[in-house]
């Protein structure tokens, strides 16, 4: 046997302290920290992914796409078929969108199992994109006319909901989990009603595989509640996620949009008016309890619509509050002191229309399936909270070069409501996208596309998205701190 020579473990901390100390010797000395650091800085967007959600009951179905960058370039986008977990499908080729700054209306083809009695079911789409094609893309799930419905969502790791429950006229409420990469995710899902914190039961370690789809019902889960928040959170890979309500009384399925995580100040942008009570849903995921003001933000400008009184709540629990009217199309400011999340359901076709708590706009945000025409009319609602702000509405369509443009300007605290068309050399009836870009020196804008019918049936609410073209590395510095504190 040989013996094995061991060194104590003293000796290699004093050798790996002397060359920590040369190290720091043989620098110039200075008479504090000198760190070399590199700026910020700039760079172009290259790649983008999303994820868009089964077509309720299946079938196929329209993807409104469009790669919005104002510069030219190369670059590929491609569909690509996302089935059920563990669903045996007949190959679906690809699909590929137009260029850039054109919109592309794509037909995704129903999926047929491989049995000899092909069946259609569910299946998700990827949307993914390089090079001048993931420079402010948007894609949306549309209607046979180019309308959309929903936005394909980026994949991440908490993704939160707010939405109407069971006893406020829901039928069926389907979450939709999309893996997008080629690494299994770990999910995640906690809920909150107005009876407080739901337990998720089997809701918990759920497998999304690479490229698939898993699709779970949370009727069950929120029997009984009028208020529900669904957050959708990963522990392995990240997800896109989806929640669709069905009324109780029919009609189309209802799209929850995803509502910005919880916080103290929120802006709700897009609540026009209707024909019933909107309704505010307000979500308190901590222990401390909540109180929250709102503020409305009108053509006329800001006003209070409940006095002097705040909305109270308890820790873990969600709340509805019926609206009185707005004096038309507004946005709400809610402030807190502690984090909350929020959303609006506005009466219309079906459930209704949701609208939810946003990001402010950075550089421009794109809306990119939008309808004019059969009683369809399209309005673009920006709301300036802060500074007024300057913004540039383009109307893009199919046809490359067919645009218009024009400048508007929102008064700070008001919110101002422009009509949007397709341009005038455009096919008459043809879906178009809006780029929405705050110009230099605007203060925080938020914006929603709201498409109407006929005169205030609301069929479809948009909240505006940032779609970048370049994103920002934080900078870096050369430091011991990593082994000399």
């Amino acid at each position: 046997m040989k013996l094995a020579h061991l060194v104590p473990a003293g000796v290699v901390l004093l050798a790996l302290g002397a060359i920590v100390g040369a190290a720091q010797l043989a620098a110039p000395a200075a008479p504090g920290p000198v760190h070399a650091s590199v700026a910020p800085r700039q760079m172009a967007v290259t790649s983008a992914a999303r994820a868009c959600p089964p077509v309720p009951g299946g079938g196929p179905g329209r993807v409104a796409f469009i790669a919005a960058t104002p510069s030219g370039g190369t670059g590929q986008a491609e569909l690509a078929p996302l089935p059920l977990a563990g669903a045996t499908l007949r190959a679906l080729s690809p699909i590929s969108p137009a260029l850039p700054g054109a919109l592309s209306m794509l037909t995704t083809p129903a999926a047929q199992s491989a049995s000899q009695q092909a069946t259609t079911v569910l299946q998700g789409w990827s949307v993914t994109a390089t090079g001048a094609m993931a420079q402010a893309m948007e894609a949306e799930e549309a209607t046979g006319a180019g309308l959309a419905s929903v936005r394909c969502g980026e994949p991440g790791s908490d993704i939160w909901f707010v939405g109407a429950g069971r006893q406020g006229g829901v039928a069926q409420i389907q979450l939709d989990l999309m893996n997008v990469d080629a690494l299994p995710a770990s999910v995640d899902v906690d809920v909150i009603t107005d009876t407080g914190l739901v337990q998720a039961g089997g809701d918990t370690g759920i497998t999304v595989a690479p490229h698939q789809t898993v699709t779970e019902s949370l009727s069950s889960m929120t029997a009984g509640s009028s208020v529900v928040a669904i957050e959708v959170r990963t522990s392995i890979g990240r997800v896109a996620a989806d929640v669709s309500e069905s009324s109780s009384h029919g009609g189309t399925a209802s799209w929850l949009p995803s509502t910005a995580p919880p916080s103290t100040q929120l802006v709700i942008p897009g609540v026009p008016p209707s024909g019933g009570t909107a309704g505010l849903y307000i979500v308190v995921p901590g222990s401390a309890n909540a109180r929250v003001s709102v503020l409305a933000l009108s053509a006329q400008g800001r006003y209070r619509p409940f006095g002097s009184q705040t909305v109270d709540l308890p820790g873990d629990s969600a709340s509805y509050v019926p609206l009185t009217p707005l004096g038309g199309t507004a946005a709400l400011e809610l402030t807190a002191n502690v984090p909350v999340t929020a959303a609006v359901l506005v009466p219309g076709s079906g459930l209704g229309a949701f609208t939810a708590a946003t990001a402010p706009i950075s550089e421009q945000a794109v809306v990119a399936g939008n309808a004019a025409g059969s009683g369809l009319s399209a309005t673009i609602v920006l709301s300036a909270p802060a500074g007024p702000a300057r913004v540039r509405l383009t109307e893009l369509t199919a046809t490359p070069g067919a645009t218009s443009s024009q400048v508007v300007t929102v008064p700070a605290g008001h919110t101002l409501s422009v009509p949007a068309a397709p341009p005038r050399s455009a096919r008459p009836g043809s879906a178009f996208a809006v780029v929405i870009t705050p110009l230099t020196g605007s203060g925080p804008l938020y914006a929603a596309r709201v498409e109407t019918q006929g005169q205030n049936t609301v069929v479809s609410i948009i909240p505006a998205v940032s779609a970048l073209t370049t994103i920002t590395l934080p900078p870096v510095r050369d430091s011991y701190d990593a082994v000399s504190p």
